[in-house]
């Protein structure tokens, strides 16, 4: 089984939007809170034979199918930098989710927050940074989803039906010790 659990490292960037998802019981907005509940839950997933989640370096839209998003959730700069906080906190996700035995599927973009990205350079930049960022840290339980739903509203071409063939082929390309991740797009 698997579920959608793109909010483990959720956090919002955008002053306007960000004190929406502040605690009831705090007043304050908290991504090492969220995460710290999310690695705390998923013994109980595991035991009820939850064997995999998708978690995404931009999240999914907290409101549900809204049309727009401003929130800005991403482990992604505008120009292809991995942001340290958030690449810490899926981290500690993606070592508890191996030590539970658990596979978990990282998406890297969504239809929403891509728009926040530079250009298409950037993307191929976040596309090789996170597949490196994998490999630096040996995960055996990863997979990689290059964007969920590619067949929706994304502005780069590149993520769209048409061409998104070319980041699959460029993850695939990636290669450690002879090995290479495992690959797809929603």
């Amino acid at each position: 089984m698997n579920s959608r659990k793109v909010q483990g490292i959720f956090d919002d960037l955008n002053p306007r939007t960000r004190l929406q998802w502040a605690y009831p019981d705090t007043g304050r907005r908290d991504p090492e809170r969220n995460t710290g509940e999310f690695l705390a839950a998923m013994p109980e997933w595991r035991r009820h034979a939850l064997l995999s989640f998708t978690i995404n370096l931009q999240g999914g839209n907290p409101k549900g199918y809204a049309p727009d998003q401003p929130c800005h959730n991403s482990a992604l700069t505008e120009t292809g930098i991995l942001r340290p906080d958030y690449m810490a906190r899926l981290e500690r996700i993606l070592d508890r989710a191996d030590d539970l035995g658990m596979a978990v599927i990282l998406s890297l973009f969504y239809f929403g927050q891509d728009e926040r990205l530079e250009d298409e350079a950037a993307v191929l930049d976040i596309l090789d940074n996170a597949v490196g960022w994998v490999f630096d840290r040996d995960y055996r339980n990863v997979f990689i989803e290059v964007n969920n739903e590619c067949n929706i509203r994304y502005d780069h071409p590149i993520f769209q039906p048409g061409r998104v063939y070319e980041l699959i082929e460029r993850v695939k390309s990636h290669r450690r010790q002879g090995r290479r991740l495992l690959v797809s797009t929603s």
